[in-house]
């Protein structure tokens, strides 16, 4: 199929080669006329014809005899491309909820929770752990008891038993505060 339109092509661009000199030759007017009539219908047939033609590829020229033969041509830029400056998205800063300071009323009402002290022990409070009416707290490392007032002067940060920050503070100058 393909050979056929190839022959169709090659025969439609000899005879249109020929009409075009034909038409640089030629005086008479009216039979200009016609000439180019079959010229823009030879075109327009080559232009639908064209699809099943693959496009020329140029040929290398040849070296001559004694030269080298040039694998790769370099192509140097004439200029050099500036640099894209980046430009970083400013994020927003976070504005920080004001706080409610955590009350040793409020450590006191909680039923069970874990402490961490600004030494790193945890320990351990449930309202159930009563001794002599005073509520203490202990050790979970070593099952150490220690008073729940004190505690709470050295606490860095407090607990639920999900291990959910409840309270906490960087220094222990700050006050506990809430964590929501």
């Amino acid at each position: 199929m393909r050979t056929a339109e190839k022959k169709l092509f090659a025969s439609l661009s000899q005879a249109k080669s020929a009409n075009n000199k034909m038409l640089k030759q030629e005086k008479n007017e009216e039979i200009r006329a016609t000439l180019r009539f079959f010229n823009s219908n030879i075109t327009s047939q080559l232009k639908g014809l064209s699809f099943y033609v693959k496009p020329r590829v140029r040929r290398q020229t040849k070296t001559t005899v004694g030269e080298k033969a040039k694998l790769y041509v370099g192509v140097v830029p004439k200029k050099q491309k500036p640099k894209q400056k980046r430009t970083y998205k400013r994020q927003q800063r976070h504005q920080k909820k004001p706080r409610h300071e955590f009350s040793f009323d409020d450590f006191i009402a909680l039923p069970m929770c874990f402490v961490k002290d600004f030494l790193g022990n945890e320990y351990l409070i449930n309202s159930a752990l009563y001794h002599y009416d005073e509520q203490f707290a202990v050790n979970r490392a070593n099952n150490k008891t220690i008073d729940k007032v004190e505690l709470f002067m050295n606490a860095r940060n407090i607990r639920h038993h999900d291990n959910t920050v409840i309270a906490s503070r960087k220094t222990q100058n700050e006050k506990l505060r809430f964590i929501y």
